[in-house]
């Protein structure tokens, strides 16, 4: 019973400490006061934060899924880059099964509309994909993409699905899930972005050294507000999402490129990060105690049975709270045996003993009858030698 307890106790100071709050951040790789530090800088050096502009940044570090975003609840118009989660919609059904790139869709195979889509961004490929699933020319399909983020349905507003409306945050997920579905979940959508504007946009800065399948968007609105994104999976030794969202921002080519050389950079430096983190946990559990390794088994096969010999019937697993039950019975019963043999044995005495008394008093009665009755009658009694046979008639 003790050494359960004591085991017990030691599994529970072995376990590893559940960390919240400040402990868990602890353990973030992304340094989000120094990257909002270096946004503030940047934009105030840019001049991006002036009436009627908005600069809105979204990036997942693929290796851990931790995200860090820039005034990214911004909705703006979105442009080309509904095309990318209208074409994930289209690719889950050839993923299913039920296309694929042959296949005739509105009269043309399905390779054409996706890759003139998202390749060359060409907007008929694009509301024929749309028409396709069913939505309309304004929403684009909005309502089933939702499930391609982690956002609450209270987040989305009604220009989200009215007008095609996006933000940075909501990109910056659907970019991810594009990413982790990968192939299986969505064939060619990437391959088919891989290609897309390979001077342009994050290729300004990136194309010499990783690569980008990006997605870029450009729109001017009615009422004059210049729309200009572009939302990629950036293959640095670990993948990156980064996804830049702007409204009337001039050069806004130049200022994504160079958002997007920081933050491939900062990827680079969260790499060294884990690498090292990971090293420093491996010799952290190097001077931990091992736990006791019990000896390999050596398999032994079977030996055939003879058929006449039957199968013993299976033996029902105990739970092991019985089996505890079981083992506390076994503990009291020498004890309570023991016990119950000594009450036993002082009975049978106290009966004994009682006998006797009983014996030896009708013994006395005896002999007084007789000295009565000798003295009534006058009669001798014969009186009985140690060792003379005296048979009873």
């Amino acid at each position: 019973m003790w050494k359960r307890i004591a085991a017990a106790a030691l599994g529970l100071a072995l376990l590893p400490v559940w960390k919240t709050g400040a402990d868990a951040q602890d353990d973030a790789l992304i340094d989000a006061d120094k990257l909002d530090q270096w946004m503030a800088e940047y934009v105030q050096e840019n001049a991006l934060d002036r009436d009627y502009q908005r600069f809105s940044v979204g990036f997942c570090y693929t290796g851990t899924g931790e995200t860090w975003y820039y005034d990214a609840d911004q909705w703006m118009y979105s442009a080309s880059l509904y095309k990318v989660p209208v074409a994930m919609l289209v690719a889950e059904k050839e993923a299913a099964g039920e296309l694929s790139q042959e296949s005739a869709v509105l009269g043309m195979p399905l390779q054409y509309w996706e890759s003139t889509a998202l390749t060359y961004s060409n907007n008929d490929s694009g509301h024929a994909l749309v028409d396709y699933l069913g939505g309309t020319y304004l929403g684009k399909c909005s309502d089933m993409t939702i499930r391609y983020t982690q956002l609450a349905d209270s987040y989305f507003v009604e220009d989200f699905y009215q007008s095609s409306y996006y933000t940075a945050r909501y990109m910056t997920q659907v970019m991810e899930t594009l990413w982790r579905g990968g192939e299986e979940q969505f064939p060619h959508i990437i391959e088919y972005l891989l290609p897309a504007q390979p001077d342009a946009y994050l290729n300004l800065s990136l194309k010499d050294r990783f690569s980008l399948a990006q997605k870029y968007g450009a729109y001017e609105e009615p009422n004059g507000n210049k729309n200009n994104h572009i939302a990629a999976i950036v293959y640095t030794p670990t993948p990156v999402i980064i996804t830049v969202m702007t409204r009337n921002v001039g050069d806004y080519q130049d200022r994504m490129a160079e958002v997007g050389a920081y933050l491939a950079d900062y990827a680079l430096e969260l790499d060294a990060k884990a690498e090292a983190l990971a090293a420093a946990q491996a010799a952290a559990q190097a001077t931990q105690p091992p736990e006791s390794q019990l000896p390999e088994q050596t398999a032994v096969a079977p030996q055939a049975q003879p058929e006449e010999t039957p199968m013993p019937e299976p033996v029902p697993d105990v739970p092991e709270q019985d089996v505890s039950e079981e083992r506390e019975i076994q503990r009291w019963l020498l004890p309570a045996g023991l016990i119950g043999v000594l009450l036993l044995g002082a009975m049978t005495l106290m009966a004994l003993g009682g006998r006797r008394r009983r014996a030896a008093r009708r013994r006395a009665q005896v002999r007084a009858y007789a000295r009565t009755r000798q003295k009534q009658t006058g009669e001798e009694q014969p009186q009985q030698r140690r060792g003379e046979y005296n048979p009873r008639h």
